[in-house]
């Protein structure tokens, strides 16, 4: 069974994605940071909660109400767990309303990635993501699992961006934003609508440019799906595709709503 359908399963069976540890004893996290390699200048505060086998690089700071699962690369001037940017509230001075930030298993942030507090719900990095240097993850924000994000991409508070995305270099994705599972946007994108998953978009604004076809298909997508997937997807339809594990994909980015609410990019 290819990944994806593996992953579209769980959504049905409502099985969360990401294997998060539970906060436990300061002593028990003490013990498990044993399991990690953490560079002799990196700042971790006792309130983190770490799994096993973490790489935590030089002058990386995290702080706060932070969880890391297991196996992750972290490199050096990373900043996790600092609080929201958020000019009304200024949480610098006035501290949160509401904290967490939950990062997955096997995951990469490279150099100068930073992931903040939240505002109000919680910040979450699921399993199996790729951050390049400079990105910024904001408040609130959900990145579901597989995600891979080029150099610079900044995101504005309470954006979700679904399984298997990729979003290219520069990209500046505005606030209350969702992007699809298995979208692709071009490099220097402003995205001020939500992506409908499986699409190609890019520009400024942005435009959608037709499926992924080429990351569908490394996905284990077979062609015969692919070309279903592009016809709905040319009329705005996607809704109407009759295979249950595309169909669960799509309900997800449809049904989005209390924390996401942006109109849905489409043709034309």
């Amino acid at each position: 069974m290819p990944l994806w359908r593996a992953w579209a399963d769980d959504l049905l069976r409502g099985v969360t994605p990401a294997r998060l540890e539970d906060a436990g004893a300061r002593a028990e996290n003490e013990h498990r940071r044993m399991g990690n390699s953490i560079h002799p200048t990196a700042i971790i505060e006792p309130s983190v909660v770490l799994g096993d086998g973490n790489h935590i690089g030089a002058y990386t700071v995290i702080e706060g109400d932070v969880r890391i699962g297991d196996g992750n690369w972290i490199g050096p001037h990373v900043t996790i767990g600092t609080p929201a940017q958020y000019v009304t509230e200024k949480f610098e001075f006035n501290g949160q309303r509401a904290s967490g930030v939950s990062i997955g298993d096997r995951c990469v942030l490279r150099e100068y990635v930073t992931v903040h507090q939240p505002s109000t719900y919680r910040t979450v990095v699921e399993d199996d993501c790729y951050f390049m240097a400079y990105c910024h993850i904001s408040h609130d924000t959900v990145i579901r699992r597989g995600v891979n994000l080029a150099n610079n991409t900044q995101i504005a508070g309470f954006t979700e961006i679904q399984e298997l995305a990729n979003v290219g270099l520069s990209v500046v994705i505005h606030q209350y934003s969702t992007i699809g599972a298995y979208a692709m946007i071009g490099m220097a994108a402003v995205v001020t609508k939500d992506i409908p998953p499986f699409s190609k978009a890019a520009g400024n604004p942005t435009r959608l440019r037709g499926v992924n076809a080429v990351g569908l298909a490394r996905n284990g997508f077979a062609p015969e799906l692919v070309e279903r997937i592009a016809d709905a997807h040319r009329r705005d339809a996607l809704d109407e595709i009759e295979d249950e594990p595309v169909a669960a994909i799509v309900r997800r980015f449809t049904e989005r709503g209390a924390v996401t609410h942006r109109p849905a990019l489409r043709h034309g």
